[in-house]
């Protein structure tokens, strides 16, 4: 059970016993909510993405730091991995008089361990694309609008193999891709996603993909999903065009899991 489900039901304070009583009384609630526990190949794949993700973080924290650096001694740094790697190797050479010597080793030592770490992250990302390209269902998945070796390693890490849900809605639902309801006196009141549910990782992976897609529709439509989509867009804008794709490839993803059916694409 998710915490945030367990602490109305814990009236004294935070202990071991108190914690108990707690899971015991909130497990027996109408209506509650369990996670679903993964098996060991989803645990794998959910290592290597949660690692492969604090690698791309700590690039991205370094190079961030390396320019913050730079710039206290009068060096702007533009923008991008290009930029930082053409003016750190002249800064850091010998013939280069932009910063003093203490400060040109420093750099040194933090260019190195930017280096190292971009090869750590293109390493693992290389790892997951192997993983995924001898994985059956990955590639499967794959032939979805928007989904590529990334999202279809998400999809797995946090579908399996689709048992576990009763339908299509409900693995959306988990994925978080789905409005919130906030209702009152019989009105029904539908209201965004909930950005602080769900699973982040992978929502953030399909909008990505769902974005590409839509950045890239034709004039003329060439499968029902392109005509669904450029009607959307016209509609609704394209962000929640993104979200409804979003919601209808974790939907079409459970159905090809859990029958083990394969996409296809319907032209008009």
């Amino acid at each position: 059970m998710a915490p945030k489900k367990v602490k109305p039901y814990i009236g004294n304070q935070k202990t071991d016993a108190n914690d108990a009583v707690g899971i015991a009384v909130a497990s027996t609630q109408l209506g509650m909510t369990f996670c679903q526990v993964k098996d060991l190949s989803q645990q794998n794949i959910q290592a290597i993405q949660i690692s492969r993700k604090w690698f791309d973080r700590a690039t991205t924290s370094l190079g961030n730091h390396i320019r913050a650096l730079c710039f206290e001694y009068g060096a702007t740094i533009a923008l991008g991995k290009k930029s930082l790697r053409e003016s750190i190797t002249h800064f850091i050479s010998p013939e280069s008089d932009d910063f003093p010597i203490p400060v040109k080793q420093l750099l040194m030592v933090l260019w190195q361990q930017y280096q190292t770490t971009e090869t750590h992250y293109q390493a693992i990302t290389l790892q997951l694309k192997e993983w995924v390209n001898q994985s059956e269902p990955c590639k499967r998945l794959m032939e979805l609008e928007g989904v590529s070796h990334i999202g279809a390693a998400g999809l797995v890490s946090c579908l399996g193999d689709g048992k576990n849900f009763k339908n299509g809605r409900h693995a959306s639902v988990y994925v978080g891709v789905t409005p919130k309801q906030h209702s009152s006196g019989g009105k029904v009141v539908m209201v965004g996603i909930d950005k602080h549910g769900g699973d982040k990782l992978l929502r953030s992976i399909l909008y990505q993909g769902a974005l590409a897609v839509i950045s890239r529709l034709p004039s003329e439509p060439k499968t029902y999903k392109q005509q669904w989509l450029i009607a959307l867009v016209k509609r609704v804008g394209i962000k929640r065009a993104c979200v409804a794709l979003m919601n209808k490839t974790v939907r079409t993803a459970w159905a090809l899991l859990n029958y083990g059916t394969e996409y296809k694409i319907q032209a008009v």
